[in-house]
């Protein structure tokens, strides 16, 4: 299933740090052709301002108003490296555990009983370059990979784009995406996208989309599919644990999924994209070091989508 998410590329320099910001929407309009889907995506320049992360809502709160927390948890100012600035929350040692962690070093659980259904999307970042949608597509479990029995339906609130890979995974991370969402419970979950340097391989789209949305004038409109990236959750194995946010205020409870497999592309289109990025304000190295492992390890499912 594909999506393309057109964004309209605003430049706000009066953003501050710790600052509320309401992002301005694009109309949505539908597209025809199989199963796509046009999302609205507002992107918006930090000059030097924090993009907060979110915290779980009370189960029946709109995704609108999950949106919206997901933009204005008030936090103290705090910078890369990680260190003072980030607080007691952030220094505590498991358990809870807290994330990125490397997940060549744990024992995993098989999964194979979830039915795993795309909607693409792109979302936004923690002291950086936002893209915002407004309100994102959906994945739904069914179930959810939780034990509970129930389907999970993450609709997508942001995403945003780490200088290399926070979580550790065989083949030589790179490059790591964050897909922010929340699901109809009010769980917050994040979906981890990885990339490998090799120059073999043909520039990926979901990157060089995200770039030519950053290159392009202010004024104009950019349509970046997205597809490519969340379809994989529906085709190839991934990991999942219960861990936290990677920037302040380093929240525990948080649902990830991690591609077991980088997707390969060409070290120039990684490249091309973190200058881009680092233009509009991301921080050189916005990476959190890897967490230690809680004692006792908590589990870790390696799921493989139900076909």
């Amino acid at each position: 299933m594909s999506s393309i998410c057109v964004v309209d590329r605003q430049c706000d320099t009066r953003i501050t740090r710790g600052s509320r910001n309401d992002p301005a929407r694009v109309p949505r309009r539908s597209v025809t052709g199989g199963s796509a889907i046009v999302m609205s995506l507002a992107l918006l320049f930090l000059a030097s301002g924090c993009v907060h992360t979110p915290v779980p809502h009370e189960a029946g709160q709109s995704i609108a108003q999950s949106e919206a927390d997901y933009y204005s948890d008030a936090l103290a100012p705090w910078t890369y490296p990680e260190g003072p600035s980030w607080g007691e929350a952030c220094a505590k040692q498991p358990p809870p555990q807290q994330s990125p962690i490397d997940l060549t070093r744990v024992a995993t659980t098989p999964w194979s009983a979830s039915s795993v259904i795309t909607q693409a999307t792109f979302d936004g970042h923690d002291q950086n370059v936002v893209f915002q949608a407004s309100p994102g597509p959906a994945v739904t479990m069914a179930p959810g990979v939780d034990g509970s029995g129930r389907a999970l339906v993450y609709t997508v609130a942001g995403f945003h784009f780490h200088y290399r890979n926070e979580h550790v995974i065989a083949g030589n991370p790179a490059y790591e995406l964050h897909i922010k969402t929340v699901d109809q419970h009010g769980g917050v979950a994040v979906f981890a996208v990885l990339w490998t340097a090799d120059d073999g391989a043909r520039e990926d789209p979901t990157l060089a989309a995200a770039y030519r949305s950053l290159s392009a004038p202010p004024d104009s409109v950019v349509a970046v599919d997205l597809g490519s990236a969340l379809w994989r959750f529906g085709q190839q194995p991934f990991y999942s644990y219960v861990g936290s946010l990677t920037t302040p205020p380093c929240t525990t409870g948080i649902r990830w999924f991690v591609l077991q497999t980088p997707i390969r592309t060409s070290s120039s289109s990684i490249g091309r994209l973190n200058s881009a990025l680092i233009a509009r304000g991301m921080p050189r190295d916005n990476v959190r070091t890897v967490r230690p492992i809680a004692q006792p390890q908590p589990v870790v499912y390696l799921v493989t989508p139900k076909r």
